[in-house]
């Protein structure tokens, strides 16, 4: 009796998150309770700073070779100069929306579906609670139609953890929130979306590079087939995401237990069109994510820096051919190219043979006179 191959242990790989439960991160979230990861043969072991500043601190100081980090954290490191490589997309379509108190929808007779600028025409004089760094984007959705957003509404500026009590407290009409306080407001205080950015919305606003799945060079280069198979399995995991909404819920409830269904089913539904359908990475995503850095922070430069070496879409490439779980054998190379290369061998043959009866006709001959 012959024993089977033994399966390769899983390669324990520590990944750095800013915030351990951010649905932000949906595609990295689903990967873990799809057990994607564990096919690939990696076991990813979750860093978590105590505040998510200090996230990029725990990146310089090498405590983790992968991280999924925001726009604002590497883009700093790459303006550095600091040796990481984005190798895969996790976010397409911005995480914040623009969610009004029922009664105020009502009241000024507001559509979802009525052009933006309408929409947001509605909004006039009316205050918006939003915190701290997005004022950058709440700008720019006004300004994408041609307004102004100081002179339309008034800015509210609260942190996140204070947005839902500002709304409770009747301190704001409406708020500028994504996860977890954006779920919160539409399942337990009644709030309607009015602008969906997650849903591209505003399309000056869409289709970006945002959250990325990061690595620092020395590992990528060290590691690349265990680099690749990450990638593989956030491939993997964007595909349940818009193909099984259920599964996407199950999976993240998995993977993040300690969350509410109801808010799941919420937020999924919500951030489910902003997950792109490859997590392929570019150079030119950065510009725009640059653009739209947070207004509380000053924005690093980029000029000078050869963003090339900070990006990795071959990794997307490499992870996008047969995918095969780690312990079982290589399928075999497909037919069709079996018969060409077959054919090419059999051709390969014949013309050999036939040079080789004219050498030796040759030599039969003689010299030539």
């Amino acid at each position: 009796m012959t024993t089977p191959p033994a399966v390769p242990a899983a390669v324990s790989v520590r990944v750095l998150v800013p915030d351990g439960d951010n649905l932000q991160y949906l595609a990295y979230w689903v990967a873990v309770g799809s057990g994607y990861f564990a096919d690939e043969g990696v076991a990813p072991e979750l860093l978590v700073p105590d505040v998510p500043a200090a996230a990029i601190a725990k990146m310089i100081a090498g405590e983790a070779p992968v991280a999924v980090l925001p726009p604002p954290v590497y883009l700093q490191l790459i303006a550095d100069r600091f040796p990481i490589e984005l190798v895969a997309n996790l976010l397409q379509n911005d995480p914040i929306n623009l969610v009004v108190r029922r009664n105020v929808f009502e009241e000024r007779k507001m559509s979802a579906t009525a052009p933006l600028r309408e929409r947001l025409e509605g909004l006039r004089g009316l205050r918006i609670g939003v915190a701290p760094g997005p004022p950058t984007r709440l700008r720019a959705l006004f300004a994408s139609v041609g307004m102004d957003a100081d002179a339309t509404v008034k800015l509210v500026i609260r942190h996140g953890k204070d947005q839902n009590d500002a709304f409770a407290r009747d301190e704001c009409d409406a708020l500028y929130a994504h996860t977890p306080y954006v779920e919160t407001a539409l399942d337990d205080q009644d709030a309607v979306v009015l602008v969906n950015q997650s849903a591209g919305d505003a399309p000056e606003l869409a289709m970006r590079q945002i959250h990325a799945l990061t690595v620092r060079r020395d590992y990528l280069q060290a590691h690349e087939p265990v680099v690749v198979g990450m990638v593989r399995a956030i491939a993997r995991a964007e595909k349940r995401v818009h193909e099984d909404r259920p599964g996407t819920e199950d999976a993240v409830l998995r993977a993040l237990p300690a969350l509410e269904r109801r808010h799941v089913h919420t937020i999924v539904g919500l951030y489910q069109p902003a997950v792109p359908d490859t997590p392929r990475v570019s150079i030119e995503g950065l510009a725009p994510a640059l653009a739209l850095f947070p207004a509380s922070r000053t924005a690093p430069s980029l000029d000078g820096v050869p963003l090339a070496s900070f990006v990795a879409p071959r990794i997307v490439d490499e992870a996008a051919g047969v995918y095969v779980p780690v312990g079982l054998p290589v399928p075999p190379v497909p037919a069709p190219v079996v018969a060409t290369r077959t054919a090419a061998a059999i051709v390969l043959a014949v013309a050999l043979a036939v040079a080789l009866g004219l050498a030796l006709l040759r030599r039969a001959r003689g010299p030539a006179a």
